[in-house]
């Protein structure tokens, strides 16, 4: 049999219990809000180095194509100025810088070939990164959600909580309380726990044949005499 005054401080704990399970879960949500961000942020980054490489090859491609009219335009003013020269070895000198020019050009219209290729390919590969990473922060929004919607729900379960610990700590007998709110606060929750083999349900050390002695009897409250906890015997 228990003791007077035990059941109902074991009601208490059990609503203290409940209560303290629900901070856990509140304390979690800000911590689990800003790992969800953290992803978000990172699929965006995704999206941006993704789209900042096809910008990368279309400059690039821009760059080419500017190097191709500045060529072009040498090799239009070195006809100019074959037009104009009289002596030979002039003309053939011109006639260099043209084929020179010309080479010139030829090479940049294979980089510009070989870079529509690699930028196509890029587009590809960026359109299904954005694909996949528009969707992955659709779902993490969808967290973000039920995170916010799961933090309502647990702050209305707190407050019915919190009301269940006062009428349980209005059941309890006055001088009961004081030992009890010590306890959690120094050893933390149960504070009240079963012996089972002579042991302390609590810190599991073999409490003296005294304490088991009486709280077999449970003709008063006991603590074990290792932890401070109070203890009852499970029958």
């Amino acid at each position: 049999m228990l003791p007077d005054g035990l059941q109902a401080l074991l009601v208490l704990q059990e609503r203290d219990s409940r209560k303290s399970q629900l901070d856990k879960v509140l304390a979690a949500v800000p911590r689990d809000r800003v790992a969800v961000e953290t992803r978000i942020a990172a699929h965006k980054a995704g999206i941006d180095a993704a789209k900042k490489a096809v910008t990368d090859l279309e400059l690039k491609r821009k760059e080419l194509e500017s190097n191709l009219r500045t060529l072009e335009g040498q090799i239009q003013r070195y006809r100019s100025q074959q037009i104009q020269v009289k002596k030979n070895d002039e003309y053939q000198a011109l006639s260099h810088e043209i084929e020179r020019t010309e080479q010139q050009i030829g090479a940049v219209e294979e980089q510009e070939i070989e870079l529509l290729y690699g930028l196509d390919e890029e587009k590809a590969r960026c359109a299904e990164a954005v694909r996949v990473l528009e969707a992955a922060i659709g779902d993490e929004n969808a967290q973000l959600a039920r995170l916010a919607e799961r933090e309502r729900e647990v702050r209305g379960e707190m407050a019915a909580a919190q009301a269940e610990v006062e009428r349980a700590r209005a059941e309890v007998q006055p001088s009961l309380l004081p030992r009890y709110d010590l306890l959690v606060r120094s050893a933390g929750l149960p504070v009240v726990v079963p012996l089972r083999a002579g042991k302390c349900g609590g810190c599991h050390l073999k409490v003296s044949n005294g304490i088991e002695t009486d709280a077999r009897t449970g003709t008063k409250i006991v603590s074990c005499d290792n932890c401070g906890r109070i203890v009852f015997f499970e029958f």
